[in-house]
């Protein structure tokens, strides 16, 4: 967890224009290395930077300074001339032709030098950037536990309206994503706060998933008298993430307290994810206004919250056409799939023109044709056409549920009982052997039906909510009249 920032910093340019934005902004660092004057830094859009305020460095010109530092650091390792002359010129304040001098070159020489290791200072520098970036999300992954962090198609405009709203420092300070189940909303969620930007505008980042329905095994999926996530459970979960201690004298009160008081004090992200009903939106929404500013909730829901005005709701809608295709293309591409990956146009609209365009039936599509032909998952389509997408959904689960083997049906009917299970806990569960657990696995991953989370040293294995849904309502209790 990074200690508070002072202020925010920009974002990062755009991908085509980084290199020769940065190279520039690292020459105007250099010549402002000895200006105490300097009020804001040429370089504070890296995350390097924010990570160095966030140590307690105030000063712009002093932060800047360590980054240069630390690239010209790594330049010396393997051109040492072009790092001494750089140190020479900017950080000994020394004339060109001094430089030049010292180092045994001619003048023009040194100039071309220069610009030579101003490029590959630039490239040092953003070398450490990615590092620190990939650093970032890894602790942030594995603090928050968040999904695989995929590819978005279609949704670049909503990913960045959603973070420029985070950013802004006033309202709204209650943000809603929302749309169909499997529309993409936690996955928008997951891919904004991985943005090392808000490690700029927030304290920390908290993640908490609300729970609709409750499995009782031998019954199936049951719906509690009860919210999902209420207030007291919110506040343990929050204040276990953002690293505060519990004690089990403490009232509710005293917590709800504590938890005021940390939230107040600093501006903090919360995402709750999956607060789909009503009742959770009554109990929930007063305690999240008093909560709010400085810091902000993301919320992702089916339902819709438009009926209050200071929750501000960004609607996802269905993948155009085209992206549709583009997301066919990409999930064959990561599976392996050349037939379909080079597929005509007119194959690939005709998915289209059945599933529509849902990301999450769309993979579960491709999935399918990892196993059958195309021919044959289109003929199969036919017959959904015009369902509602909840039909839908169903349907595509029938079909890929009698194409597993048994070993993966075993497997797949016990995940409600292990989200985020390690393989261990599943090899309990489902009492198969290690090497046939992790053929099963194997299928379920490239049919879509699980995710693998988690860090290298500990994989954790978790499934949709809607993969859970038709398991919970529809396979078990087939399973349970066999």
């Amino acid at each position: 967890m990074l200690p508070p920032l002072k202020g925010v910093g920009r974002v990062m340019p755009e991908a085509g224009h980084t290199t020769e934005k940065l190279k520039r902004d690292v020459h105007e660092a250099l010549k402002l290395w000895h200006n105490p004057r300097v009020e804001a830094s040429p370089l504070d859009y890296l995350y390097l930077f924010q990570q160095i305020q966030s140590q307690g460095v105030d000063s712009p010109q002093q932060a800047t300074n360590q980054i240069i530092l630390r690239a010209l650091e790594i330049l010396a390792v393997d051109y040492r001339e072009e790092a001494d002359l750089l140190r020479l010129r900017f950080l000994d304040g020394k004339r060109m032709y001094q430089v030049a001098s010292q180092l045994s070159l001619s003048e023009p020489t040194a100039y071309k030098k220069q610009r030579g290791a101003l490029d590959r200072l630039t490239a040092a520098l953003q070398e450490l950037e990615a590092q620190a970036r990939e650093a970032y999300q890894a602790e942030l992954e594995k603090r928050l536990q968040l999904g695989p962090n995929v590819e978005l198609i279609g949704v670049e405009e909503s990913l960045e309206q959603l973070l420029k709203l985070l950013m802004s420092p006033g309202a709204p300070w209650l943000i809603a994503i929302e749309g169909l189940g499997g529309i993409g909303k936690t996955a928008l969620a997951s891919a904004v706060v991985r943005r090392p930007e808000l490690s700029a505008r927030f304290r920390a980042i908290a993640w908490v998933s609300a729970k609709q329905q409750d499995f009782v095994f031998g019954v199936g999926l049951t719906q509690p008298n009860r919210p999902a996530l209420d207030v007291d459970a919110l506040t343990d979960a929050l204040l276990e993430q953002l690293g505060q201690p519990l004690s089990l004298v403490q009232s509710p009160q005293e917590k709800r307290l504590a938890l005021s008081k940390l939230l107040k004090k600093e501006p903090h992200l919360i995402v709750i994810d999956n607060l789909e009903t009503v009742i959770d939106y009554q109990i929930l929404l007063p305690t999240l206004r008093d909560l709010a500013n400085p810091g902000k909730f993301l919320l992702t829901s089916r339902h819709s919250l438009r009926a209050h005005p200071d929750v501000f709701c960004l609607s996802l809608e269905e993948l155009t056409r085209a992206d549709a295709v583009r997301l066919i293309r990409h999930e064959a591409r990561v599976r392996g799939l050349p037939l379909l990956l080079n597929a005509s146009e007119a194959q690939l609209q005709s998915i289209y023109a059945v599933v529509g365009g849902n990301p999450l039936a769309l993979k579960l599509i491709t999935g399918q044709i990892s196993i059958l032909s195309l021919s044959q998952v289109l003929e199969n389509l036919k017959q959904a056409q015009g369902k509602e997408i909840d039909e839908l959904y169903t349907y595509i689960y029938w079909q890929i549920w009698h194409a597993l083997d048994p070993a993966s049906q075993q497997l797949l009917l016990v995940m409600p009982l292990a989200q985020e299970g390690t393989l261990g806990q599943l090899a309990a569960l489902c009492q198969l052997k290690i090497h046939e657990l992790s053929q099963a696995l194997r299928q379920l991953v490239t049919l879509s039906l699980v995710e693998v989370r988690g860090s290298l040293e500990d994989r954790r294995y978790t499934i949709h909510r809607l993969t859970e849904t038709f398991l919970l309502n529809e396979a078990i209790r087939w399973q349970l009249l066999l």
